[in-house]
């Protein structure tokens, strides 16, 4: 096995980090656009790019987080709305609409 620290094509990085091998096209949007505003670290080196295994743990870890933040987030204001439509429902239905 490769040190974490070595620099490795991007699917093999990305495959070695998590067991999963995604197409050239995912780990390279990764690197340009990013996902969430975080960019997976990537060097260019001899017109290939490359990442390492530790810049693809950091990478899945912040995304996760954030993705679980944004969820928690999004049901915190899901109750609401959800209560104030109830209301607007019962409210039409009162009303014979």
């Amino acid at each position: 096995m490769n040190h974490p620290n070595c620099y490795q094509p991007l699917v093999m990085a990305i495959a070695a980090a998590t067991g999963h091998r995604p197409h050239l096209s995912t780990a390279l949007r990764w690197c340009q656009r990013g996902v969430g505003g975080v960019k997976l670290k990537s060097w260019k080196i001899g017109g290939r790019r490359m990442t390492t295994v530790e810049a693809v743990q950091e990478f899945v870890e912040v995304t996760t987080s954030a993705s679980d933040q944004s969820a928690a987030q999004a049901s915190a204001i899901s109750a609401p709305t959800s209560k104030a439509h109830d209301a607007a429902m019962r409210a039409l239905r009162e009303h014979g609409l």
